[in-house]
């Protein structure tokens, strides 16, 4: 019984956010034993102009094939499959910038922020290059909060729907994150 409770206020604490209940879920984490793996599938859709929207351009921007110098910032619903109406799990907010001279890439800085089921309230934050027109591209985890503090892992990433006239576009996502 002792040991349900102690499980029990370990959840409750890694969901309340304040610095005591942080304090306390420090200390009933045991390295490396309370270490926990988790691995999320979900779809990230992109709309350019409702769900990102342009911050910043460099005056060679215009003049870029690779759109160079192109900075967005994103509020992107995640959703439990593929059609933008199935069921909402959270949003991926942050910026993505067009940063290679090369090739269409967007070099991403966001957080996933989960709004359902055992995750609700929880963070993942991910930073990674990802070129358009490659098959599959990843990026890390590079930490979170809530249930997903002190994470790490990756991030895999494919598209699944690409309108690029449209600036419409749907990611399949797969994230294997390691967490306490």
């Amino acid at each position: 019984f002792l040991a349900i409770i102690t499980a029990m206020e370990i959840c409750y604490a890694a969901r309340d956010q304040s610095p005591k209940a942080v304090e306390k879920w420090v200390k009933y984490l045991k390295y490396p034993s309370s270490e926990k793996l988790t691995k999320l599938h979900f779809f990230c859709h992109h709309l350019r102009g409702a769900t990102a929207v342009t911050i910043a351009r460099a005056a060679a921007t215009a003049a870029s094939p690779t759109y160079f110098g192109l900075m967005d910032v994103r509020d992107d619903p995640l959703t439990v499959g593929p059609d933008e109406s199935s069921q909402r799990v959270g949003y991926a907010q942050g910026i993505s910038a067009a940063a290679s001279l090369e090739e269409i890439s967007s070099y991403d800085l966001f957080t996933y922020v989960f709004t359902s089921r055992e995750f609700n309230g929880s963070t993942l934050a991910v930073l990674g290059s990802c070129p358009l027109f490659a098959p599959s591209c990843e990026a890390a985890v590079v930490g979170g909060s809530g249930v997903f503090r002190l994470a790490r892992g990756w991030v895999t990433a494919r598209i699944y729907y690409l309108n690029f006239n449209a600036g419409k576009a749907s990611l399949e996502v797969n994230v294997v994150a390691l967490h306490y």
